[in-house]
């Protein structure tokens, strides 16, 4: 099926027929662009500070809690705010103006969606059903980081359902992450992304292309990403069957000639 999917899924085409249809909603995409480079920049930093300091918190434990008092909640995320900027300020990509606002803002949203579902009888449960879940879908083990690696991966199918229009309770019980080409390599290449000091917001498109790996011939990555696809091949045999030939180069310029000779050994080989 994957050799398949490869067989359609790229289209060759010149630069100037690519940019084409977008030159005249220039103004607008450019500004769309821009934002969204922002955004990702802090949805890598805050994905990857752990200010909370409770993703490896069993969910079954949780749901055995009971709400704060509200005067417990204010210091508490009072405290999360600090740590979350922090994090920000020293080690986010320093593109990011403001690390106390970035912070705020995200603190300011969990406040927002809490109040909106959390109830005094369970708050752990309603929590749960109101990412979609239930109590089927946890196990003893399952921890509070695996509940918002499932959380993102339902929000794709669901993004993805909009255009395939399956029926939701069937599409959730058969689809997996963990049996998906790009989910495999997606979560691999998170895992084993060397920690740098800085945490560059081009981290979370380099993800995304790095999936290509699994259907084009050669995925040109950066050198970061191409010593995690390194490690990943090493620990995964899964992994490293379905990842093609992972290439790193000094500039654009000599791709064509790597290429060329890559593509001219592989012909001359019986």
């Amino acid at each position: 099926m994957r050799e398949e999917a490869a067989k359609n899924m790229f289209r060759l085409t010149s630069g100037a027929e690519l940019v084409r249809p977008f030159l005249e909603s220039w103004t607008v995409l450019r500004e769309g662009f821009i934002h969204s480079e922002e955004r990702t920049r802090e949805v890598v930093a805050i994905s990857k500070s752990d200010f909370a300091g409770n993703a490896d918190a069993k969910i079954m434990d949780l749901l055995k809690d009971r709400i704060r008092a509200p005067d417990d909640m204010l210091q508490q995320f009072q405290r999360l705010h600090g740590r979350l900027a922090a994090d920000i300020r020293q080690r986010g990509d320093k593109r990011i103006p403001d690390a106390d606002d970035t912070s705020r803002a995200f603190i300011k949203d969990v406040i927002r969606i809490g109040a909106e579902i959390v109830r005094s009888d369970n708050p752990g449960l309603r929590i749960l059903q109101a990412w979609g879940f239930d109590l089927s879908d946890i196990g003893p083990d399952t921890t509070l980081a695996d509940l918002g690696d499932m959380a993102v991966f339902r929000r794709k199918l669901e993004v993805l359902n909009v255009r395939l229009n399956l029926p939701w309770p069937e599409l959730i019980a058969r689809v997996r992450e963990d049996r998906l080409p790009s989910g495999i390599i997606y979560n691999a290449i998170r895992c084993f992304h060397p920690d740098t000091h800085e945490w560059d917001g081009s981290e979370l498109a380099d993800r995304y292309l790095a999936c290509l790996a699994a259907y084009g011939d050669v995925t040109y990555v950066d050198k970061r990403t191409y010593e995690a696809f390194r490690l990943a091949r090493q620990k995964s045999e899964t992994f490293a069957a379905l990842a093609r030939h992972v290439e790193k180069a000094g500039g654009y310029d000599a791709i064509p000639g790597q290429l060329a000779a890559r593509f001219a050994q592989a012909a001359a080989t019986p």
